[in-house]
């Protein structure tokens, strides 16, 4: 049994996918994938490709430096959307993505992990 990171029910493994080149079950249900792949593509179609000379808004990295990054078979980029309003946001590179669904793009978490890291003297755990 796992539970589905969206929709939040206990389903049989059987309910969950592989992550694609990988042995691990995805977050979400199958179900639920289906539905976000559907959003994904209807947005996909809805914005076209990214910009030439693409910057990561957050990291401020360019192409060549994120290529490969998501994976072999992914591009640089990932069309980043508001999974409550269905809205686009922006292109990202996978590694800032990830770290924005780490937090389920929850402002008040990532101002506390913004906190953390400023304030917290982690060096002294090293020592």
């Amino acid at each position: 049994m796992k539970r589905c990171n969206k929709c939040l029910q206990e389903l049989d493994d059987s309910k969950f996918g592989f992550h694609s080149a990988s042995n691990y079950l995805r977050p979400e249900c199958k179900k639920c994938n289906n539905k976000l792949a559907k959003e994904r593509r209807d947005l996909y179609k809805k914005q076209g490709s990214p910009p030439t000379k693409h910057t990561c808004p957050i990291c401020l990295r360019k192409e060549d430096e994120v290529s490969g990054l998501g994976g072999k078979k992914l591009g640089p980029w990932v069309l980043d959307h508001d999974h409550k309003t269905k809205e686009f946001r922006g292109w990202l590179c996978h590694p800032c993505n990830r770290g924005l669904g780490g937090f389920n793009d929850d402002i008040t978490k990532l101002t506390r992990a913004k906190k953390y890291l400023h304030h917290t003297k982690w060096w002294q755990v090293w020592k």
